[in-house]
């Protein structure tokens, strides 16, 4: 077996070809992916992504829009320069719809906090993920910089959006699957969901920037009608009537109650 293995190693399609059908027969139910592609791949769902980044970096939604042409998506990002990476990531298709803003609460022009591109020139060997990191909140990318970088934290000035203000501007009448990535805002950002006009089949959202206050406000919020697993940096919500508890047997996530 040992052999076998290093015989694939060497021939590199057929190993990614053969371990691609291994997944297929044998699929780890303990994955974001898992649940994803089980409950929304392969039929025609709307996908609202809010802090879409560029489209690449740490998405987990950015193969499955890809693979899944039925699938109607708008995205949505602040930062300027990224929000045209995410628009050449994806091109022009008439699925796709686009919107350069934050949302926060009240839908004011609101300062958005980023790592500077002088740092990138200054500082030795930076890795190119600070490009990623940005929030409202000054303090949570400075906790998620190095001392070196605090000089180089910069405001924006963005234009923002309630969540329903977006939603009616895009004529979003229902939402499948919603993707929030947002370090730190996204409870704020989820809060203005109403649940009782859209019910996702999927929220996927980061809770680990969240306060502890945050995130019992958020399991209030979800638990009656989704299942809530902890998966490491995020919490991946399924809507109850789309799966079976039989589903969950011998899986070892992790359930919020």
């Amino acid at each position: 077996m040992k052999k076998l293995k290093n015989t694939l190693k060497k021939i590199p399609i057929l190993n990614k070809a053969l371990r691609h059908v291994y997944q297929k027969i044998n699929p780890n139910k303990n994955t974001t992916n898992y649940w994803l592609q089980k409950i929304c791949a392969n039929r025609p769902i709307q996908v609202l992504q809010i802090g879409s980044n560029d489209g690449i970096s740490g998405d987990p939604l950015n193969q499955l829009i890809k693979e899944n042409p039925q699938w109607q998506v708008l995205f949505v990002e602040p930062i300027p320069d990224l929000f045209e990476q995410l628009k050449r990531q994806y091109g022009a298709n008439k699925r796709f719809k686009f919107e350069n803003a934050g949302i926060n609460e009240d839908g004011h022009q609101q300062k958005f906090y980023q790592i500077a591109d002088a740092a990138f020139q200054e500082v030795p060997d930076l890795s190119e993920d600070y490009k990623q990191i940005g929030s409202f909140s000054r303090a949570q990318v400075e906790k998620l910089s190095t001392r070196a970088l605090q000089k180089f934290i910069q405001a924006l000035d963005v234009n923002c959006r309630t969540l329903e203000n977006l939603l009616t501007t895009h004529k979003i009448e229902t939402i499948d699957l919603l993707h929030i990535d947002a370090e730190g805002y996204d409870w704020k950002i989820l809060s203005q969901l109403n649940l009782e006009k859209y019910q996702p089949a999927i929220i996927l959202f980061e809770h680990l920037n969240l306060e502890e206050r945050e995130r019992k406000e958020a399991h209030t919020f979800l638990m009656e009608h989704y299942f809530i697993f902890a998966m490491r940096i995020d919490y991946l919500c399924i809507r109850k009537d789309t799966v079976d508890v039989g589903d969950f047997r011998g899986v070892g996530l992790i359930m919020v109650e």
